[in-house]
């Protein structure tokens, strides 16, 4: 399996391996500067940016890398790119002012912003056919009506309507508890839904015909009296994958799980002990050779 190599600070640092080393640049012993009676080398200056931005620039170069190898830069990424940029310059006059000011041109800020920004986009979209199997298991995503209900007498007259075949707008209307989360339009349910009983998501994920569920829920709340029915519309990964996506792109745990598959796939570990340590105190769920290193941090 490759092993993934970044380029940290415009030196050396060879991020592919095991922990316990230090790393350090092949001219370290060049002069740089001088101040004073103080003379200070390459390695020097490198250590102490390692120590200060290298965990942060080590985590930006990671992302780069594996966006570089999973979604290359074609023609049509880099117009969508171009078309981005113009759209931000279109809706403010002191865009490229400010970028300007910042230090940037066109050709820098779409490198650094907007071209990483696509990247991760379209990789979250390789992801979700790649790992398909594991998000299946994780959310147990699907397509459903949900009647919610103030208690079960409630849920039973309506469950009961339902099979008679009154319509399912006449149902809600006439059962739906004034403080439902949910209308008669289909919803994406998943194990990220709030309000909604496990039990229920459960079912509807292993429910293999659409339809009523001939079935009442409770709610998980002891305290809550409210009941649940459900009509599966469906549970097919490919039909709901799209909603899915948009649903939960703004999860930073998603985010995480996608850029973890990536780092295992790539056999990545750390050889440096300053950044590795780093990486265990704030962002063990990097370290993904370190497993025991994650669960500590879960305590």
């Amino acid at each position: 399996m490759k092993k993934i190599s970044i380029l940290l600070l415009s030196s050396a640092l060879l991020l592919s391996g095991c922990s316990g080393h230090t790393t350090s640049i092949s001219n370290g012993d060049k002069k740089l500067m001088t101040i004073g009676d103080t003379s200070y080398t390459n390695q020097d200056v490198y250590s102490l940016l390692k120590s200060s931005k290298g965990a942060a620039e080590a985590i930006s170069e990671i992302q780069s890398v594996i966006y570089d190898k999973e979604v290359k830069q074609t023609k049509a990424l880099k117009e969508e790119a171009d078309k981005q940029y113009e759209s931000y310059k279109n809706s403010s006059e002191q865009f490229e002012k400010s970028l300007k000011a910042e230090g940037y041109t066109k050709k820098t800020y779409i490198k650094k912003y907007i071209m990483p920004s696509l990247q991760a986009e379209k990789l979250l979209d390789k992801y979700f056919d790649a790992n398909k199997k594991a998000i299946k298991k994780e959310y147990k995503p699907c397509m459903a009506v949900v009647l919610q209900t103030d208690d079960k007498k409630t849920a039973k007259k309506a469950l009961k309507a339902l099979k008679s075949g009154t319509s399912e707008s006449e149902v809600f209307s006439q059962y739906a508890s004034s403080n439902a989360n949910f209308s008669d339009s289909d919803t994406l349910i998943t194990t990220k839904s709030t309000g909604v009983p496990t039990r229920l998501v459960n079912t509807l994920a292993k429910q293999k015909k659409t339809g009523l569920v001939d079935e009442i829920f409770e709610s998980d709340d002891d305290d809550s009296s409210q009941c649940f029915i459900a009509i599966l519309k469906t549970n097919k990964y490919k039909d709901v994958k799209s909603s899915l996506k948009d649903n939960l792109s703004s999860d930073s745990d998603l985010a995480t799980e996608c850029m973890q598959y990536y780092l295992k796939k790539y056999n990545f570990e750390i050889h440096d002990q300053t950044i590795f340590d780093y990486m265990r105190n704030n962002n063990p769920e990097f370290l993904v050779n370190h497993p025991e290193l994650q669960k500590d941090s879960d305590k």
